[in-house]
């Protein structure tokens, strides 16, 4: 984001009024409304690290690649999504028309500031004969839209429409691939595998990103290939290829090589269908062989060729016409020299040895000599032209592609003739590779002279020290670095060895980059392990990667959907893999939608895409696998409603709640093994292999990108418990701060620097009797009123005895029930005339706490037994870890906002 606003706008010329108006209506406003689904469309938003905010698109097929393009294009400085609305005005039928328009983007970079619309094309034809006042093709093929573009210049701005036309989708997919390495800020290679890449790389130089991957040492980084991309250490045309084609994606060691290689392609003779073996010399003097007749070329010019047939007729042809006889084999050479035909790796020897500034000048030489023959004007002397052309078709002649006549041959200008003596050059290698090259580790000067004075005794003619010196440094650094220093020194140096990569499965892109995640209700019932009492059926919540078709993280509860059970998953997965998918393709439920669920996946630079109602195919990958388990594993237990479907025939001993014989725990701990051990190792019919081969498979290609990877703490644990409506809670002297119509109090708070201030605030959702505050750059915990009443019980069960206590109070006064106290709550949850209503609920925390606890066996740290534990045993460690970055309040935004801040200070 720009840092001196003021500045910037002094630097553009804008005035006072416009900057204003930005600062005010954009940069300090919220976004104008939520985007919407519609007819299909995917929406969601994109967690952008450039400017530090989430932004909404309403497309993932057109907004989003434009979001793409802003937060990657460096001339672009900030962009915001869905800005303030403004009135646009236009004649339609004779009459004054207006009405208010939303914009989807305002832009602000180097040479554009204004306000940007995105439209498919299909959309934009439609629009044009539906409302040509409001949209219109210019006569350069640009669409523009008139009335918005009115309003944005009495603002001093401008107004521009882009279309799904401009969309490279190569260059879309290759930038979605490299993300993590783009968004690293200092990405750092060892310089072992900087040496081995570009080794490699300037060896072969037109090898490709497979062979690169298949480079066999154990000190070879496979992210280090694209984290040099990233840098340009390395060139790759992001444009016109794709990443994920690792066999056809092309890696060279600087842009005019990629030029110049790309250039000899196209230059190659007689292109198409034509006779490529048929080289005919066209130089003046030459005899050609046409349909029979004998013809000698007397003349070629810039657009045609004269030629003299046996009875001295002379006929002019057009040049581009005699070289489609060529190309057909109707004219062919008579002239007795054979033409030497080059090796592909010959011509490749031709480029790599010419360095970079030579093959620009050739590139440059070739672009205008193209356009020349196109018929097009170029700023060429035409004697200059007559001399490429000469070259272009010696070139062509001699190397099949026309190109190679314009790479200057400057490395052969000189006299090469060895200068020095045989006997000099022996004696000098013999003082480079013994006396230099040893554990003495003389330096150069002093060998010089000692290499001097031998050769003087001798009487030979020593060379200058320039010479001696640079013998040393045409000596292989490794070998040298190895006998001065040993073969630790040099292991950097160490050649290496490849052999051929894997093969990539033929679906998706790489794991991590898509995930879905869902629930569903399943076909079991399930009773208490200690009364035995029926619970019901439990819910379950997968999250799977969309590439390897791989179960990250599930999550067994029998509360239904909600914000608790994402965070859970969520906290499963960090806790199992360290990290969180790039994408997570949501449905439009309620528990997807909070914003304590989008606060934490911006929080962690995940994007969010919500499909569209009544589109099952959308999450067909969630859906599948829910299928699969039921019939495959859970219509195979005891206590399965299949039956359930079938009311009318079903009796009383085949009832599935008097046949139900499971727990929660012991399912879940069956689960387990299933979704990780038993499914994950199953060939996958779309896979063709198990989930877990393509998922490992895939990382050795895509890479690790342990930079994504998040530490699973205490503070991440604190990230993912929710808090108030605003995110705060103010510090009241005495009581302490007021969270769900509950005071929580520690000994923190009664500093005076914190009284009377909004302070950042947390509750468990399983433990009602603590509460956490951030004060000071620490978390601390805060203890309940009534602690003892409160303590052990779920949010679930609170809920339920506030409603049971309105429901009696509403039937006793008829007056308006405004709430229910803490000290309300605290009597009653205690009384026994609760027991009966809440005893399934308690029931069922405790066997939630149970499975979890199945799973971890209570011995990690961090286990799921633990995650929901008092905080106070940690209150010496992490209650009191320094957090490093400024603290910031990071939900202060209400239900209605659909912005979310992005922060750093639990990190």
């Amino acid at each position: 984001m720009i840092k001196d606003f003021d500045l910037f706008c002094y630097k553009k010329g804008i005035t006072d009024d416009t900057k204003n108006y930005i600062n005010s209506s954009i940069r300090n406003s919220e976004p104008s409304r939520r985007v919407r689904s519609g007819k299909g469309n995917v929406r969601g938003f994109y967690s952008s690290k450039k400017m530090g905010l989430t932004i909404q698109f309403e497309s993932h097929t057109l907004e989003l690649c434009g979001i793409y393009l802003m937060e990657f294009d460096k001339n672009v400085y900030e962009f915001y999504d869905q800005p303030e609305s403004f009135t646009i005005n236009y004649m339609k039928n004779g009459k004054n028309r207006g009405h208010r328009y939303t914009a989807d983007f305002f832009v602000i970079s180097e040479d554009f500031i204004g306000w940007e619309e995105w439209k498919t094309e299909k959309e934009l034809s439609r629009m044009i004969e539906e409302s040509p006042e409001r949209y219109c093709l210019d006569e350069n093929g640009q669409w523009r839209c008139p009335p918005a573009e009115e309003f944005a210049k009495k603002k001093g701005l401008s107004f521009r429409v882009r279309s799904s036309k401009e969309i490279n989708w190569n260059l879309q997919n290759n930038i979605r691939f490299l993300e993590d390495y783009l968004l690293e800020e200092n990405p750092t290679v060892s310089l072992t595998s900087r040496n081995i890449i570009h080794n490699f790389v300037q060896s072969t130089p037109n090898t490709t990103l497979a062979d690169l991957l298949s480079i066999n040492d154990a000190t070879f980084n496979v992210d280090d290939i694209y984290k040099l991309m990233i840098l340009g250490e390395i060139y790759v045309d992001l444009e016109r290829f794709l990443v994920i084609n690792f066999d056809k994606f092309p890696v060279y060691s600087n842009k005019e090589i990629a030029n110049a290689i790309f250039n000899a392609e196209e230059s190659k003779s007689n292109k198409g269908n034509g006779n490529i073996d048929n080289l005919v010399n066209v130089e003046v003097g030459k005899k050609i062989l046409w349909s029979g007749n004998l013809w000698t070329v007397i003349n070629v010019g810039d657009t045609e060729i004269s030629l003299l047939d046996e009875t001295e007729k002379i006929i002019p042809l057009p040049l581009n016409a005699f070289e489609e006889l060529i190309k057909m084999g109707s004219i062919k050479s008579l002239d007795n020299e054979s033409s030497t035909r080059y090796e592909e790796s010959d011509l490749m020897d031709i480029i790599r040895s010419a360095s970079p500034e030579t093959l620009a000048e050739a590139n440059e030489k070739y672009y205008k000599y193209k356009l020349h023959r196109e018929g097009e004007f170029v700023d060429v002397p035409l004697r200059t032209l007559r001399s490429w052309k000469q070259k272009f078709i010696k070139a062509e002649k001699k190397y099949g592609k026309g190109f190679y006549g314009f790479i200057p041959e400057n490395h052969k200008k000189g006299n090469k003739t060895e200068r020095l003596s045989g006997d000099v050059i022996q004696l000098m290698d013999r003082y480079v590779t013994e006396v230099y090259e040893n554990k003495k580790q003389r330096n150069k000067s002093s060998v010089y002279i000692s290499f001097r004075n031998e050769c003087i005794e001798k009487g030979f003619d020593p060379p200058s020290n320039k010479t001696f010196f640079k013998r040393i440094e045409n000596r292989p650094s490794y070998e040298q670095d190895k006998n001065r220093r040993g073969p630790k020194a040099a292991y950097d140096k160490e050649p290496f060895y490849w052999e051929l990569s894997l093969s990539t499965p033929r679906h998706g892109t790489r794991p991590f980059e898509i995930a879905h995640i869902d629930h569903t209700e399943l076909d079991i019932q399930l009773i208490c392990s200690k009364t035995k009492k029926k619970l019901g059926k439990p819910w379950l919540t997968l999250l799977i990667d969309a590439y390897s078709r791989r179960v990250l993280a599930f999550y067994l509860t029998f509360d239904p959907p909600s914000y608790r059970t994402c965070m859970n998953t969520i906290r499963e997965c960090v806790k199992k893999y360290s990290r969180l998918p790039k994408t997570l393709v949501v449905d439009g439920g309620k528990d997807f939608q909070s914003v304590y669920f989008d606060t934490l996946l911006a929080s962690n630079d995940c994007h969010k895409k919500t499909r569209p109602g009544a589109k099952p195919k959308f999450g067909s990958v969630c859906e599948r696998l829910f299928g699969t388990t039921n019939t495959m594993f859970i219509n195979t237990l005891a206590g399965n409603t299949q039956l359930s479907k079938l009311v009318r025939q079903m009796t009383k001993d085949f009832d599935p709640r008097n046949l139900a014989i499971w727990t929660l725990e012991v399912l879940y701990e069956y689960l387990y093994q299933w979704f990780y051990e038993i499914y994950d190792q199953q060939p996958h019919t779309t896979l063709n292999q198990s989930p877990r081969d393509a998922y490992q498979q895939n990382i050795r290609k895509t890479g690790e990108r342990k930079q994504t990877y998040i530490r699973y703490d205490t503070n991440f644990e604190m990230l993912t418990l929710p808090t108030t409506t605003k995110g705060t809670a103010k510090v009241q002297p005495g009581p302490g701060v007021k969270i769900n119509n509950c005071y929580y109090n520690s000994y923190e708070l009664k500093n005076p620097s914190v009284e009377g201030k909004q302070i950042p605030v947390r509750y468990d959702p399983f433990d009602y009797s603590k509460a956490y505050a951030y004060v000071g750059n620490y978390w601390v915990t805060l203890h309940s009123q009534y602690e003892l009443e409160f303590e052990g019980k779920s949010e679930k069960e609170i809920k339920l005895a506030t409603a049971e206590i309105r429901k009696r109070k509403s039937q006793t006064k008829k007056e308006k029930i405004n709430g229910v106290s803490a000290s309300e709550l605290a009597k009653f949850l205690v009384n026994a005339e609760s027991h009966e209503l809440l005893e399934t609920q308690r029931l069922k925390d405790e066997a939630l706490r149970r499975s979890l606890r199945v799973i971890d066996g209570g011995k990690n740290k961090y286990s799921k037994t633990n995650i929901y534990k008092d905080y106070e045993d940690e209150k010496h460690t992490s209650n009191h870890k320094k957090v490093t970055t400024q603290n910031k309040t990071e939900l202060n935004k209400t239900e209605e906002s659909p912005r979310f801040v992005m922060y750093e200070e639990f990190f």
